[in-house]
Protein backbone atom coordinates (compact mmCIF):
# COMPACT_ATOMS: atom_id res chain seq x y z
CA UNK A 1 0.00 0.00 0.00
CA UNK A 2 1.31 3.43 -0.86
CA UNK A 3 1.28 5.72 2.19
CA UNK A 4 0.88 8.67 -0.21
CA UNK A 5 -2.21 7.09 -1.72
CA UNK A 6 -3.50 6.34 1.78
CA UNK A 7 -3.08 10.01 2.65
CA UNK A 8 -4.96 10.94 -0.53
CA UNK A 9 -7.89 8.72 0.43
CA UNK A 10 -7.95 10.16 3.94
CA UNK A 11 -7.95 13.70 2.55
CA UNK A 12 -10.86 12.78 0.27
CA UNK A 13 -12.79 11.40 3.24
CA UNK A 14 -12.31 14.63 5.16
CA UNK A 15 -13.49 16.69 2.19
CA UNK A 16 -16.58 14.50 1.94
CA UNK A 17 -17.28 14.75 5.69
CA UNK A 18 -16.73 18.50 5.68
CA UNK A 19 -19.40 18.92 3.02
CA UNK A 20 -21.99 16.75 4.81
CA UNK A 21 -24.28 18.61 7.20
CA UNK A 22 -25.22 15.37 8.94
CA UNK A 23 -21.60 14.48 9.80
CA UNK A 24 -20.42 16.07 13.04
CA UNK A 25 -16.93 14.62 13.44
CA UNK A 26 -14.33 12.23 12.08
CA UNK A 27 -12.06 10.40 14.54
CA UNK A 28 -9.01 8.34 13.60
CA UNK A 29 -8.34 5.22 15.68
CA UNK A 30 -6.12 2.17 15.25
CA UNK A 31 -2.37 2.10 14.66
CA UNK A 32 -2.32 5.33 12.64
CA UNK A 33 -3.68 7.20 15.65
CA UNK A 34 -1.62 5.59 18.39
CA UNK A 35 1.76 7.06 17.58
CA UNK A 36 3.55 4.09 19.17
CA UNK A 37 5.48 3.09 16.09
CA UNK A 38 3.18 0.20 15.22
CA UNK A 39 1.82 1.78 12.02
CA UNK A 40 3.45 0.68 8.79
CA UNK A 41 2.83 0.64 5.05
CA UNK A 42 0.19 -2.09 5.54
CA UNK A 43 -1.87 -0.24 8.16
CA UNK A 44 -5.53 0.38 7.38
CA UNK A 45 -7.35 3.64 7.99
CA UNK A 46 -9.68 3.14 10.97
CA UNK A 47 -12.28 5.88 11.28
CA UNK A 48 -15.30 6.63 13.37
CA UNK A 49 -17.77 8.81 11.48
CA UNK A 50 -19.90 10.63 14.06
CA UNK A 51 -23.20 11.42 12.34
CA UNK A 52 -26.50 12.73 13.68
CA UNK A 53 -28.31 9.82 12.02
CA UNK A 54 -25.77 7.08 11.25
CA UNK A 55 -28.55 4.77 10.08
CA UNK A 56 -29.02 6.97 7.01
CA UNK A 57 -25.36 6.53 6.08
CA UNK A 58 -25.68 2.79 6.62
CA UNK A 59 -28.89 2.41 4.61
CA UNK A 60 -27.64 4.36 1.60
CA UNK A 61 -23.89 3.98 1.33
CA UNK A 62 -23.42 5.40 -2.13
CA UNK A 63 -21.35 8.05 -0.36
CA UNK A 64 -18.53 5.52 -0.24
CA UNK A 65 -18.10 5.90 -4.00
CA UNK A 66 -17.79 9.69 -3.77
CA UNK A 67 -14.58 9.29 -1.76
CA UNK A 68 -12.73 7.06 -4.23
CA UNK A 69 -13.35 4.02 -6.41
CA UNK A 70 -14.24 1.08 -4.11
CA UNK A 71 -13.16 -2.39 -5.18
CA UNK A 72 -15.49 -4.00 -2.66
CA UNK A 73 -17.35 -3.12 0.54
CA UNK A 74 -18.16 -5.40 3.48
CA UNK A 75 -21.28 -4.51 5.48
CA UNK A 76 -21.18 -5.33 9.19
CA UNK A 77 -23.49 -4.73 12.11
CA UNK A 78 -21.40 -4.53 15.24
CA UNK A 79 -22.25 -5.89 18.68
CA UNK A 80 -22.27 -2.36 20.11
CA UNK A 81 -25.08 -1.41 17.75
CA UNK A 82 -23.05 0.82 15.44
CA UNK A 83 -22.82 -0.35 11.81
CA UNK A 84 -19.51 -0.62 9.99
CA UNK A 85 -18.53 -0.42 6.35
CA UNK A 86 -15.17 -1.91 5.45
CA UNK A 87 -14.09 -0.58 2.08
CA UNK A 88 -11.12 -1.42 -0.10
CA UNK A 89 -10.35 1.42 -2.48
CA UNK A 90 -8.46 0.95 -5.71
CA UNK A 91 -5.13 2.75 -5.50
CA UNK A 92 -4.20 1.97 -9.09
CA UNK A 93 -0.91 0.42 -8.02
CA UNK A 94 -0.24 -2.16 -5.35
CA UNK A 95 -3.39 -3.66 -3.95
CA UNK A 96 -5.63 -0.95 -2.60
CA UNK A 97 -6.30 1.16 0.46
CA UNK A 98 -8.55 -0.33 3.14
CA UNK A 99 -10.73 1.95 5.26
CA UNK A 100 -12.79 0.68 8.19
CA UNK A 101 -15.68 3.08 8.79
CA UNK A 102 -17.66 2.85 12.04
CA UNK A 103 -20.86 4.90 11.81
CA UNK A 104 -21.88 6.21 15.22
CA UNK A 105 -24.04 8.92 16.77
CA UNK A 106 -22.81 11.67 19.13
CA UNK A 107 -24.20 9.72 22.10
CA UNK A 108 -21.41 7.19 21.49
CA UNK A 109 -18.97 9.89 22.55
CA UNK A 110 -21.25 11.31 25.22
CA UNK A 111 -21.22 7.99 27.07
CA UNK A 112 -17.43 8.19 27.38
CA UNK A 113 -17.54 11.89 28.26
CA UNK A 114 -20.13 11.38 31.00
CA UNK A 115 -18.36 8.40 32.54
CA UNK A 116 -14.88 9.90 32.03
CA UNK A 117 -13.91 6.44 30.83
CA UNK A 118 -12.78 5.67 27.31
CA UNK A 119 -13.60 2.37 25.66
CA UNK A 120 -10.79 -0.03 24.81
CA UNK A 121 -10.31 1.32 21.29
CA UNK A 122 -10.08 4.95 22.37
CA UNK A 123 -7.90 4.13 25.38
CA UNK A 124 -5.14 2.87 23.10
CA UNK A 125 -5.24 6.07 21.07
CA UNK A 126 -7.44 8.30 18.95
CA UNK A 127 -7.04 11.51 16.99
CA UNK A 128 -9.81 13.96 16.13
CA UNK A 129 -9.49 14.87 12.44
CA UNK A 130 -12.68 16.91 12.15
CA UNK A 131 -15.12 18.31 14.68
CA UNK A 132 -17.63 20.81 13.37
CA UNK A 133 -19.82 21.12 16.44
CA UNK A 134 -17.53 20.44 19.39
CA UNK A 135 -18.88 16.94 20.06
CA UNK A 136 -15.39 15.65 20.92
CA UNK A 137 -14.07 18.53 23.03
CA UNK A 138 -14.71 16.91 26.42
CA UNK A 139 -13.41 13.45 25.56
CA UNK A 140 -10.76 12.28 28.06
CA UNK A 141 -7.28 12.02 26.53
CA UNK A 142 -6.10 8.53 25.59
CA UNK A 143 -3.63 6.87 27.93
CA UNK A 144 -1.98 4.96 25.12
CA UNK A 145 -1.78 1.94 27.40
CA UNK A 146 -3.65 -1.31 27.70
CA UNK A 147 -7.35 -1.08 28.50
CA UNK A 148 -8.44 -2.60 31.78
CA UNK A 149 -9.32 -6.29 31.50
CA UNK A 150 -11.55 -7.91 34.09
CA UNK A 151 -10.23 -11.23 35.30
CA UNK A 152 -12.33 -14.28 34.65
CA UNK A 153 -14.74 -15.79 37.15
CA UNK A 154 -14.77 -19.38 38.30
CA UNK A 155 -17.98 -20.00 36.35
CA UNK A 156 -16.51 -18.58 33.14
CA UNK A 157 -13.38 -20.65 33.57
CA UNK A 158 -15.22 -23.92 34.07
CA UNK A 159 -17.67 -23.26 31.26
CA UNK A 160 -14.94 -22.53 28.72
CA UNK A 161 -12.77 -25.48 29.76
CA UNK A 162 -15.77 -27.77 29.39
CA UNK A 163 -16.49 -26.29 25.96
CA UNK A 164 -12.92 -27.01 24.84
CA UNK A 165 -13.15 -30.68 25.80
CA UNK A 166 -16.62 -30.90 24.26
CA UNK A 167 -15.13 -29.79 20.93
CA UNK A 168 -12.16 -32.11 21.36
CA UNK A 169 -14.52 -35.10 21.70
CA UNK A 170 -15.44 -34.84 18.00
CA UNK A 171 -12.00 -34.76 16.41
CA UNK A 172 -11.05 -38.47 16.69
CA UNK A 173 -14.45 -39.44 15.26
CA UNK A 174 -14.06 -37.17 12.26
CA UNK A 175 -10.53 -38.43 11.71
CA UNK A 176 -11.76 -42.02 11.74
CA UNK A 177 -14.36 -41.11 9.10
CA UNK A 178 -11.82 -39.23 6.97
CA UNK A 179 -13.78 -35.99 7.37
CA UNK A 180 -10.77 -33.71 7.25
CA UNK A 181 -12.67 -30.51 6.58
CA UNK A 182 -14.88 -31.10 9.62
CA UNK A 183 -11.71 -31.76 11.59
CA UNK A 184 -10.43 -28.33 10.58
CA UNK A 185 -13.74 -26.68 11.51
CA UNK A 186 -13.72 -28.17 15.00
CA UNK A 187 -10.01 -27.51 15.29
CA UNK A 188 -10.52 -23.79 14.66
CA UNK A 189 -13.14 -23.58 17.40
CA UNK A 190 -10.60 -25.23 19.70
CA UNK A 191 -7.97 -22.72 18.57
CA UNK A 192 -10.27 -19.82 19.47
CA UNK A 193 -10.72 -21.31 22.94
CA UNK A 194 -6.97 -21.88 23.14
CA UNK A 195 -6.33 -18.21 22.34
CA UNK A 196 -8.76 -17.17 25.05
CA UNK A 197 -6.94 -19.38 27.56
CA UNK A 198 -3.59 -17.94 26.46
CA UNK A 199 -4.99 -14.48 27.18
CA UNK A 200 -6.25 -15.55 30.61
CA UNK A 201 -2.93 -17.24 31.29
CA UNK A 202 -0.97 -14.08 30.48
CA UNK A 203 -3.28 -11.83 32.49
CA UNK A 204 -3.30 -14.17 35.47
CA UNK A 205 0.34 -15.21 35.71
CA UNK A 206 2.25 -12.16 34.51
CA UNK A 207 3.73 -10.11 37.38
CA UNK A 208 3.24 -6.89 35.37
CA UNK A 209 0.20 -5.54 33.47
CA UNK A 210 -0.21 -7.22 30.09
CA UNK A 211 -1.92 -5.99 26.94
CA UNK A 212 -3.33 -9.08 25.20
CA UNK A 213 -4.76 -7.03 22.32
CA UNK A 214 -7.36 -8.93 20.26
CA UNK A 215 -7.59 -11.85 17.85
CA UNK A 216 -4.02 -12.90 18.65
CA UNK A 217 -2.46 -9.62 17.54
CA UNK A 218 1.12 -9.18 18.84
CA UNK A 219 0.81 -12.59 20.47
CA UNK A 220 4.54 -13.18 20.64
CA UNK A 221 4.93 -9.99 22.66
CA UNK A 222 2.49 -10.91 25.41
CA UNK A 223 2.62 -14.67 25.74
CA UNK A 224 5.47 -16.46 27.51
CA UNK A 225 8.28 -18.11 25.49
CA UNK A 226 7.31 -21.68 26.34
CA UNK A 227 3.71 -21.14 25.25
CA UNK A 228 4.86 -19.49 22.02
CA UNK A 229 7.15 -22.48 21.37
CA UNK A 230 4.45 -25.06 22.10
CA UNK A 231 1.95 -23.18 19.94
CA UNK A 232 4.11 -23.80 16.86
CA UNK A 233 3.25 -27.49 17.05
CA UNK A 234 -0.52 -27.08 17.27
CA UNK A 235 -1.18 -26.37 13.57
CA UNK A 236 -1.28 -29.27 11.15
CA UNK A 237 -1.54 -30.02 7.47
CA UNK A 238 -4.65 -31.24 5.68
CA UNK A 239 -3.93 -34.93 6.18
CA UNK A 240 -5.09 -37.31 8.87
CA UNK A 241 -1.74 -38.11 10.49
CA UNK A 242 -0.60 -34.51 10.85
CA UNK A 243 -4.07 -33.36 11.86
CA UNK A 244 -4.02 -35.94 14.67
CA UNK A 245 -0.55 -34.84 15.77
CA UNK A 246 -1.61 -31.17 15.86
CA UNK A 247 -4.80 -32.09 17.72
CA UNK A 248 -2.84 -33.88 20.45
CA UNK A 249 -0.48 -30.90 20.76
CA UNK A 250 -3.44 -28.51 21.01
CA UNK A 251 -5.05 -30.56 23.77
CA UNK A 252 -1.77 -30.80 25.67
CA UNK A 253 -1.10 -27.08 25.49
CA UNK A 254 -4.63 -26.13 26.49
CA UNK A 255 -4.56 -28.52 29.43
CA UNK A 256 -1.27 -27.08 30.70
CA UNK A 257 -2.40 -23.46 30.41
CA UNK A 258 -5.80 -24.10 31.99
CA UNK A 259 -4.27 -26.02 34.89
CA UNK A 260 -1.76 -23.24 35.55
CA UNK A 261 -4.58 -20.67 35.52
CA UNK A 262 -6.59 -22.86 37.90
CA UNK A 263 -3.64 -23.20 40.26
CA UNK A 264 -2.98 -19.47 40.27
CA UNK A 265 -6.62 -18.45 40.78
CA UNK A 266 -7.60 -21.27 43.10
CA UNK A 267 -10.35 -22.42 40.73
CA UNK A 268 -11.06 -26.17 40.64
CA UNK A 269 -9.98 -27.80 37.40
CA UNK A 270 -12.55 -30.24 35.89
CA UNK A 271 -10.21 -33.22 35.99
CA UNK A 272 -12.95 -35.82 35.50
CA UNK A 273 -14.24 -34.17 32.33
CA UNK A 274 -10.82 -34.04 30.69
CA UNK A 275 -10.06 -37.62 31.73
CA UNK A 276 -13.31 -39.01 30.31
CA UNK A 277 -12.97 -37.10 27.04
CA UNK A 278 -9.34 -38.21 26.66
CA UNK A 279 -10.47 -41.84 26.81
CA UNK A 280 -12.19 -41.27 23.47
CA UNK A 281 -8.89 -40.14 21.89
CA UNK A 282 -7.60 -43.72 21.71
Amino acid sequence: MSSTRRDDVLASILRWAGAREDVAAVILTGSLARGDGSADAFSDIDLEIIAYDPCLLAEDDRWLSTIADPVTVLHLEQDDGWPSRLAIYDDGMDGGVKVDFTLAAPRHLQEMISSRKLNALYTRGYRVLLDKDGVTKDLPPPSGGAPHCSLLTEEEFRRRVEEFWFEAFHIPKYLARGELFLVKQRDWTMKELLLEMMEWHALTLSPAPVDVWHLGARLRQWTDPSTWRDLQRTFGRFDADDARRAFDETATLYSRLAREVAQKTGFPYPEAIEAKIRVTFK
